[in-house]
């Protein structure tokens, strides 16, 4: 039976990147695998739930003194104001290097008791690594794409946020671009969403031959089309925006892009949900757009409304650039809702051209017209689109193919570096076990 250390975001019931890494360590016991994983307090009330005879959580020290102490000496706005700049960007770096040498520690004291197997990291690149167990890191992104965005949106970022947010970001990034390059050295196998972030990571630095590409799993029972008849879609087709707004993610290229449709037909609204931390100033494209009636606009929704979001809906916009894996599509997909994507968005491997639309190029014109492709295909054929959307996600989504894979990758990572109990498991695979 495999030993694993695991570490990484997670959070139960919710969605992204935490909510697929809580489904994925599920399974994983399911499968008797050996799990124990490190954290603060913050996650003990999602890992409470995954209670098993071969689960343990390991509580860490909480160190992070800078930031509890500026909590309690500035006032609630003055933190707010903190938070949302540089100085939680810089306090976040600061905290990650105190907590991954507490993680380090503690992660280093029990593979001395116990001789972990395989060290596994969910949502960012290792930054250590353990003498005789290889190291998987499934990165939520790529090294380097995010502030490559950043700096190609560097006029929008200042006409909107202010030139003091753009050197912010600049800053942060050349600093987290520093740590992410050490870090790279930590991990054998490294997996990532999709095969335009293994090209992107390539492209980095790192070797072909110690990447994976595995998307994230999807719970299909809780995203599935509605099949009660009773259920009816307005007369006018409804766009939606989910996730959170960030530069790349083209907000702004999506309601330029709308704004020109809305001025051929009137038959289509927008619905977005989405907040915004560091780039407050991204609301001024909401408050000032020219057709308010046509908009609505929500910072967040809860995770047990969001099936009910995509059923009530008619086509997912996800116009993002550099995007490793875009969970709310794959979500979309699972209730029978088409997508429309950006060419640099590694979501559109997993789609069909029956049920995606793809703009190659990210201008409000190519946008545009692609929305007004997809309203004349899903006018001419939306069942067929919806049975197809679902038939795709069942295919690339299912948890249980999306372990088998990981298992796989396991096997790759303990070759490199074999011992007798790995030796024993790459030839006899788990067992599931039940939960007490």
């Amino acid at each position: 039976m495999l030993r694993i250390a695991c570490y990484g975001y997670l959070e139960k019931d919710t969605g992204s990147v935490t909510g697929a890494n809580y489904l994925m360590i599920q399974e994983l016991l399911s499968r008797g695998f050996e799990i124990d994983f490190f954290g603060w307090i913050d996650v003990s009330q999602s890992v409470e739930c995954l209670r098993r005879s071969n689960f343990r959580f390991i509580e860490l020290p909480d160190k992070s003194f800078l930031r509890k102490s500026i909590k309690r000496f500035l006032p609630k706005q003055f933190y707010s104001l903190f938070d949302r700049t540089l100085g939680g960007l810089m306090e976040n770096l600061y905290s990650n290097r105190r907590k991954h040498s507490t993680l380090h520690n503690a992660v280093a004291t029990e593979h001395s008791k116990q001789n972990y197997d395989l060290l596994l990291f969910l949502g960012l690149y290792a930054p250590f690594r353990l003498n005789g167990a290889p190291t998987v890191s499934w990165a939520q992104g790529t090294p380097h794409t995010e502030w490559l965005y950043i700096k190609s949106l560097r006029k929008t970022i200042i006409q909107l946020c202010g030139l003091v947010t753009y050197l912010q970001f600049k800053f942060f990034y050349m600093l987290k671009n520093l740590r992410i390059k050490a870090e790279l050295k930590n991990s054998d196998v490294f997996i990532c969403g999709s095969q335009w972030a293994k090209e992107q990571m390539m492209a980095y630095g790192i070797e072909s031959n110690s990447i994976r590409v595995l998307p994230y799993p999807i719970e299909l029972d809780l995203f599935k089309p509605e099949l009660s008849e009773e259920v009816t879609k307005s007369s006018k087709r409804t766009f939606l925006w989910l996730g959170r707004i960030d530069p790349r993610k083209r907000l702004d290229l999506l309601l330029e892009a709308y704004a020109l449709l809305l001025k051929e037909r009137q038959d289509v609204h927008l619905k977005i949900f989405g907040g915004l931390r560091h780039t407050k100033g991204y609301k001024q494209l909401i408050d000032s757009f020219e057709f308010p009636e046509h908009l609505d606009y929500q910072p967040s929704i809860s995770r047990e409304q969001v099936p009910d979001l995509f059923r009530a809906c008619d086509i997912l916009i996800q116009p993002s650039e550099g995007e490793n894996f875009g969970s709310s599509v794959a979500e979309a997909l699972c209730c029978g809702v088409p997508v429309i994507l950006g060419a640099t968005n590694g979501t559109k491997e997993f789609t069909s051209p029956l049920c995606s639309f793809i703009f190659e190029q990210y201008t409000p014109e190519a946008l545009k017209q692609t929305m007004v492709q997809a309203l004349d295909a899903l006018a001419q054929s939306p069942t067929e689109i919806a049975l197809n959307a679902r038939q795709t996600a069942e295919k690339n989504f299912l948890m249980d193919r999306v372990i088998d894979d990981l298992e796989e990758i396991f096997q790759d990572a303990l070759s490199l570096s074999p011992s007798s109990s790995n030796l024993r498991w790459l030839n006899k695979r788990p067992k599931r076990c039940e939960v007490e």
